[in-house]
C-alpha cells in the first residue's frame, strides 16, 4: 500500500513515491526533520523495534545503506523536498511574472532588404560540339 498524501514536517515535505507506505513516509519525514527515534515512535504510537523495522523497509525501498544515506536518497529520488526550497520556488514563480508580456511588441524586420535569386546555368550535353578539357 503506497502513501497517497504528502506529509509536511517542520523542514521537509514528504511526497508519495518509491512505493513507500504512509507510515514509512511519516517515519522518513520525521528522520529528515531530526526527530529522535523514541519521540517518533511515540508520535506514531509504535515501539522502537517497529520503528527500526520500518527504517529497514525504507532503506530497502530507497536503496540506502544507513539512516543518513536513506534521508539523502529520499531527497535525491524526489520523495523528500525541503520546505525552504518550496517556498523559494513559489516566491520566485510569483515574482517572475512575465513583464515582457505587458510590454508592447514591435514587429521585427529582417536584417536585409534584398531577395536571394538562384541562377542556374544550363550546359549542353557532354560531347555535343565541345572538345574535352583534358586530354
Amino acid at each position: 500500500m503506497q502513501a497517497v498524501m504528502e506529509v509536511t514536517g517542520e523542514d521537509v515535505i514528504g511526497l508519495p513515491g518509491q512505493t513507500l507506505s504512509s507510515t514509512e513516509l511519516l517515519t522518513l519525514v520525521g528522520l529528515a526533520d531530526g526527530t529522535p527515534t523514541p519521540v517518533l515512535a511515540k508520535q506514531l504510537q509504535l515501539d522502537d523495534f517497529a520503528i527500526s523495522q520500518i527504517e529497514r523497509g525504507i532503506q530497502q525501498k530507497l536503496g540506502a545503506k544507513n539512516r543518513l544515506h536513506m534521508v539523502t536518497r529520499g531527497f535525491t529520488l524526489g520523495v523528500l523536498v525541503p520546505r525552504a526550497l518550496c517556498m523559494l520556488l513559489c516566491l520566485s514563480a510569483a515574482l517572475e511574472i512575465d513583464h515582457d508580456m505587458l510590454r508592447p511588441r514591435t514587429q521585427r524586420r529582417s536584417r536585409s532588404n534584398f531577395e536571394t535569386v538562384r541562377i542556374t546555368r544550363t550546359t549542353p550535353q557532354a560531347g555535343a560540339g565541345r572538345a574535352p578539357l583534358y586530354g
